[in-house]
């Protein structure tokens, strides 16, 4: 059997920050936990375990004294604002890229527009996302996009704020903001596909 090693194959900069994040912390502390899959990779998962780094899948059930990862897809503002709230310690290992996108749509609302965003709307990134603002839009292609518009009228005069899950397919995204911007009335576009998962997807189509 012939095998190809593509030259992007490995973690991207987010994955491999919160891995070592994860690491030093459990190291440190004598142990810490990560609040679901710190990364998408059951051997990683089950290797920081073994170092002591626990997986729970609520935040009821981080205990007094935990400290916490935060895992590199983010989490929801209402998680993290009870984990404060507390007094739970936390590491923040959410991928610089997924923060970003977060600042995004909390300034959207901020200048009150509405935040779309272009990804799978159960992923924990998109999820995470959507709670940074008020009542956004998640749409998961351009068939999504059109149904909304099709329902009012009057959704072309919405200003919205248009991100993309950092793993988007550029296809679904480009597609999906290029109706929106032809469409609508007030559109800001902010392209927020990982360049890094952009160059693994390329080249895994190419191999």
């Amino acid at each position: 059997m012939r095998v190809i090693l593509a030259k992007s194959a490995g973690f991207c900069y987010g994955v491999e920050r919160a891995v070592k994040l994860a690491e030093q912390t459990a190291r440190d502390k004598g142990g810490c936990v990560m609040l679901g899959s710190i990364i998408h990779n059951a051997n990683v998962v089950a290797r920081l375990e073994q170092l002591g780094a626990r997986q729970v899948d609520s935040p009821d059930a981080v205990r007094p004294g935990d400290t916490v990862i935060i895992r590199s897809h983010g989490e929801r503002k209402s998680v993290l604002d009870e984990l404060e709230q507390r007094g739970i310690r936390c590491v923040n290992a959410t991928c610089p890229n997924v923060m970003r996108i977060q600042t995004l749509v909390a300034q959207a609302e901020q200048e009150g527009r509405r935040a779309a965003i272009i990804g799978e709307p159960h992923h924990p990134e998109v999820m995470g996302v959507a709670s940074w603002c008020q009542d956004p839009l998640i749409f998961d292609g351009p068939e999504a996009v059109r149904t909304w518009l099709a329902k009012d009228e009057k959704h072309r005069e919405i200003p919205l704020t248009v991100v993309a899950q950092t793993t988007c397919i550029r296809k679904l995204f480009e597609t999906s903001s290029e109706i929106l911007k032809k469409e609508c009335t007030n559109v800001k576009l902010f392209d927020t596909i990982c360049n890094a998962t952009h160059k693994r997807q390329t080249e895994a189509a190419e191999i």
